[in-house]
């Protein structure tokens, strides 16, 4: 789950710092948002350690969690960049999220297929 955490983060991270950059806040709020934005981030991706608990079956190693990681993100990046989603509606995003990283457990591309 560490790895599919840090490539959501990675995804998420570019407009966070942006807006650290361009805002005139004192460092202290800086610092109290980027641990805000640290510990908000690993909601989405709770939906893997939910169905991990729930006895999922995947097995993807820790390059494809993640790239899987970086694709989520992505993914939330583009719902709120083409309107498809307002930024009123951000617990929908995480929501959308944390229940592809649910159904990201259960994917296995490690294994091969049965042939019958």
């Amino acid at each position: 789950m560490l790895y599919l955490y840090l490539g959501y983060i990675l995804a998420q991270s570019y407009a966070v710092i942006e807006k650290l950059i361009l805002s005139n806040i004192a460092p202290l709020a800086m610092f109290f948002s980027v641990v805000v934005f640290i510990i908000w981030s690993v909601f989405p991706v709770l939906g893997y350690l939910l169905a991990k608990i729930c006895k999922a079956k995947g097995n993807l190693n820790n390059k494809t969690l993640l790239v899987f990681g970086l694709i989520l993100g992505g993914v939330e990046n583009v719902l709120f960049h083409f309107n498809i989603l307002s930024y009123g509606q951000e617990s929908v995003g995480t929501l959308i999220v944390f229940c592809l990283s649910f159904v990201l457990a259960y994917v296995s591309l490690n294994k091969p297929l049965q042939q019958g």
